[in-house]
């Protein structure tokens, strides 16, 4: 069945908790997010990592996840990128190692805190209690399953997906992805920056790996690897 581009009406609400907030925009347009910072799951308590704002983007192609509000740029990010291959640290966001609250800020030398884990070996998909998007934007926000990421991995570019291309069309979509590259297991040292797209979905594909999406300058797909890994989220909310 053929879904129409609409604008949809919110109505303003307002939710505050001592962790995080999301406000819903009193016009017909895009949904704003935004959260302060959280212990435990903020790199650090800096000015730096206190503060953001999230436009969002409406879904609309075919699949799981077809018709659902997802945030317009990685979780921890201060701006949008400007193109497939920005390689600037305030727009990469933070990164993750799976099933883990803690965010990781990386400058381009060292991890923001210091990196912790270089092994992640457990029998489990990604819990809600340690789902940064919903410890950080509230109840209805959580980390993508795989099968919402291949939803849109496999929708036609003209319905705002990446018809399985590559970075280019990772960044043409209406998700605006971009090659934020990954911190590595064993050190937290940063990785493809500038040239890969590494995001983490929320299931697992073996208690060692986790399910992954990536893109590059020939290709994109999922993939199951090491959990250990530092990755971006892109957020999406029920």
């Amino acid at each position: 069945m053929n879904k129409l581009s609409i604008p949809i009406l919110f109505v303003l609400t307002i939710l505050v908790t001592t962790s995080c907030s999301y406000f819903l925009s009193s016009y017909e347009g895009p949904l704003i997010a935004s959260h302060g910072y959280v212990e435990g799951v903020s790199p650090s308590n800096s000015q730096n990592y206190r503060e953001r704002t999230y436009p969002t983007v409406q879904a609309n192609w075919p699949g799981p996840g077809g018709d659902k509000v997802w945030l317009s740029r990685n979780l921890g990010a201060n701006d949008e990128p400007t193109s497939s291959v920005d390689d600037r640290s305030g727009n990469a966001g933070w990164y993750f190692q799976f099933n883990r609250k803690q965010a990781f800020y990386h400058n381009g030398n060292v991890p923001v805190p210091h990196w912790r884990l270089s092994s992640i070996v457990e029998n489990s998909a990604w819990d809600l209690a340690n789902d940064p998007c919903h410890i950080l934007l509230g109840e209805p926000w959580r980390i993508p399953t795989v099968e919402e990421i291949r939803a849109f991995h496999e929708a036609s570019r003209n319905r705002g997906g990446m018809g399985e291309g590559n970075r280019t069309d990772a960044f043409n979509s209406t998700l605006k992805l971009h090659a934020a590259g990954e911190l590595a297991s064993f050190d937290g040292k940063l990785r493809g920056r500038g040239e890969n797209g590494r995001l983490w979905t929320s299931d697992q594909f073996t208690p060692s790996n986790g399910e992954a999406f990536g893109f590059a300058v020939d290709g994109s797909g999922t993939f199951g690897s090491n959990k250990a890994f530092g990755r971006p989220v892109r957020c999406i909310m029920d």
